[in-house]
């Protein structure tokens, strides 16, 4: 059975100036006129102090192609985060999925869903994904009112972050995942089958990183998460945001840099191609017969012991989150135009000794 039952969820906070431009994509999605269906929508109002139940109720009237469920919470200050917020929306929407068939879309009250996003989210399913990360991209206009020097950090981090993606679908590369692919699974735009969120337990309700928690613990369960180009989703630039740590921050830190004089920093090619390369060889601990395997563990650090001999090896996906996992918030000391220089060197050497092979 394909899943054909798409809902979508958004935690909202103060959203009364962007939350229309949400509702107005979502309405105008292509599923819509394809279905003749309405959307489900569950939107949690997060002690929101602004107008923003006005502003969805006013944006409502005229957008029919939407049912919309609407949550209005005020929890204590300890909670009252993003990860509760979306945590609400994503069981909410869960509970209206029809077994088998359903399938939970997030994505943030500032963002702004290209027209095709629920459908090609649903190609992605339909392949074969428990998961789908959505390509998130800036607001044009936005980011041209920080300025030009803003853009060309926006272009580089962006150029520098497909490198990496490439770098990653030839020294890790993955059948359900293939080339092209990105990196981006985030709650700007994240879907993931019902059953599969239900079976997990939920969205964990962090203060930060709640949506890579959640992919995380799927992936350790064997699910499997696809990056398709074509699922993309608009973001904001604003530089006051909702979540700490998020791309507010983000962006902010940017601009304090240029004033400075400093350089755009990421992360450093060597680790970023360590990373994956560990990665790889930690998913490949699979294939190997058992006394290579644990020499294979022993070489990457691995005690050997935990995994007594004659029993079977977890997952993959359990082993890499475990011993290879994701490093969202690893250090930034090289500055862009040395590291896609790095990269680009990286990429043709790999291809070079695939074509050699």
């Amino acid at each position: 059975m394909q899943p054909d039952h798409p809902v979508v969820a958004v935690p909202v906070r103060n959203e009364e100036r962007r939350i229309a431009n949400l509702l107005r994509a979502l309405a105008a999605q292509s599923w819509c006129r394809t279905t003749g269906r309405r959307l489900p929508v569950v939107l949690v109002l997060n002690n929101c102090t602004d107008r923003t139940h006005d502003v969805v109720a006013q944006a409502l009237s005229d957008l029919a192609f939407l049912r919309v469920d609407l949550l209005d919470i005020h929890l204590p200050a300890a909670q009252a985060h993003v990860g509760t917020a979306r945590r609400m929306a994503m069981d909410r929407a869960a509970a209206l999925c029809p077994p088998g068939r359903g399938v939970v879309l997030t994505t943030d009250a500032d963002a702004v869903p290209d027209p095709d996003w629920i459908e090609a989210t649903l190609r992605a399913v339909a392949r074969g994904a428990d998961l789908v990360g959505g390509k998130l991209y800036g607001n044009r206009a936005e980011e041209e009112r920080l300025g030009a020097a803003f853009s060309a950090r926006a272009a580089s981090a962006a150029t520098y972050a497909g490198h990496c993606d490439r770098l990653a679908a030839l020294i890790d590369p993955l059948d359900h995942d293939p080339w092209p692919r990105h990196a981006d699974h985030t709650g700007g735009s994240l879907a993931i089958r019902a059953d599969l969120y239900r079976a997990l337990g939920g969205l964990p309700p962090l203060p930060r990183r709640e949506d890579l928690a959640l992919v995380s613990a799927a992936r350790a369960a064997g699910a499997l998460v696809a990056h398709p180009p074509d699922v993309r989703v608009e973001v904001s630039a604003r530089l006051i945001g909702r979540a700490q740590g998020g791309m507010a921050d983000c962006l902010k830190a940017w601009m304090r840099a240029e004033t400075e004089g400093l350089p755009l920093l990421v992360e450093a090619p060597s680790r970023v191609e360590a990373r994956l390369k560990r990665r790889r060889a930690v998913r490949d601990l699979h294939r190997l017969p058992p006394p290579a395997r644990g020499r294979a563990m022993r070489a990457l650090g691995i005690d050997p012991s935990l995994f007594p001999a004659g029993s079977e090896l977890p997952s993959p996906g359990w082993l890499v989150e475990r011993f290879a996992p994701d490093e969202p918030d690893a250090e930034a000391d090289t500055p862009v135009g040395e590291a896609i220089a790095g990269m680009l060197e990286r990429i043709a050497r790999q291809e070079g000794a695939m074509r050699a092979a």
